[in-house]
């Protein structure tokens, strides 16, 4: 009896084998999800399948190849999670239609390994109402600022302009991720360089605008300043304009009507001790970074840290 018991353990033992290692494991793909209708992600962990099926997911964001974290950077936002919030939300959308289907051990190495797969016609659908809804409020945003544009209000068709300029960065990683799941070509995400656009509106305003003086005058006990903004002649509305001395320590920071505006200061605080008097316009570039939503990019605006107009004078005190 214990011959014939320890035969039949020897056969036991010789059928069962450890279970091969799976092609998907190895590189090769799956025989149930056709990499033309389906994406893979493998993962593993030393931890469980769940670590797995988390790494698996990652893997599968990789291949996708999600940029849109890439634009974040600049944004600013009083909100300092804002960024990373919004990286967050734009992956977690594509994880949200993919599924686990298959794991394997690995009983030598002691390795949990995860398939996880997601259609690509579920990503590619998901891109385009995406790419779609982007297109529609960057075409409202740039109406309304050709209509603030239109009607002389400078200000608020640069914000407007300005928003649009930063929003539509968010455009080309969406069109570029979905460029990079189809398969077949798309020529309808192709043409919409917004950003451009954008860009040469605001360009069109900020190379533009003029500083120019409307009257300085010495009186007995002060000095009067008086200066405006204008764009293609005509006068800014609420533009912030700041005035200062250069000898002295005295800021005036105004927000200037279409006709201009003025300082008016008593002359013992801007004069020196050689009864010279230097005062200074120049935009306030601080005042003028509150109007908008996003941080200003230097360069694009940097014309206008440069405009200045002064005022000289000797004064007997």
């Amino acid at each position: 009896m214990r011959v014939l018991l320890t035969f039949m353990l020897l056969c036991v033992v010789s059928i069962v084998e450890a279970s091969p290692t799976p092609d998907w494991v190895l590189g090769r793909g799956h025989s149930s999800y056709d990499s033309s209708r389906y994406l893979i992600g493998v993962g593993f962990s030393d931890k469980s399948t769940v670590s797995a099926s988390e790494s698996a997911r990652a893997e599968l964001i990789k291949s996708i190849r999600v940029k849109v974290n890439t634009v974040n950077k600049d944004y600013n936002s009083s909100d300092k999670s804002f960024s990373e919030a919004s990286v967050s939300s734009e992956t977690d959308f594509l994880l949200e239609g993919s599924q686990v289907k298959d794991g394997w051990y690995d009983e030598d190495k002691e390795i949990f390994y995860s398939l996880v797969v997601i259609e690509r016609q579920y990503v590619l659908e998901t891109l385009r109402k995406l790419i779609d809804v982007l297109i529609a409020k960057l075409e409202l945003t740039l109406r309304q600022a050709d209509t603030f544009a239109n009607n002389g209000d400078v200000l608020k068709a640069l914000v407007y302009y300005y928003d649009g300029f930063i929003e539509s960065t968010k455009l080309f990683p969406y069109i570029q991720t979905y460029n990079s799941v189809i398969i077949e070509s798309d020529n309808s995400t192709k043409g919409y360089n917004f950003n451009i656009l954008f860009k040469e509106k605001i360009q069109n305003i900020v190379d533009n605008v003029q500083l120019v003086p409307i009257s300085r005058n010495v009186y007995d006990e002060d000095i009067q300043f008086s200066v405006k903004a204008v764009l293609d002649g005509q006068g800014i509305d609420n533009f912030p304009i700041k005035f200062y001395s250069v000898y002295k320590h005295f800021t005036e920071r105004l927000s200037c009507k279409k006709n201009g505006c003025e300082s008016r200061v008593d002359i013992t605080k801007v004069v020196n001790d050689s009864g010279n008097a230097y005062l200074k316009a120049v935009v306030d570039m601080q005042t003028f970074a509150k109007y908008f939503t996003y941080k200003l990019d230097e360069k694009l605006f940097q014309r206008l840290d440069m405009l200045n107009i002064t005022f000289k004078t000797k004064v007997i005190v």
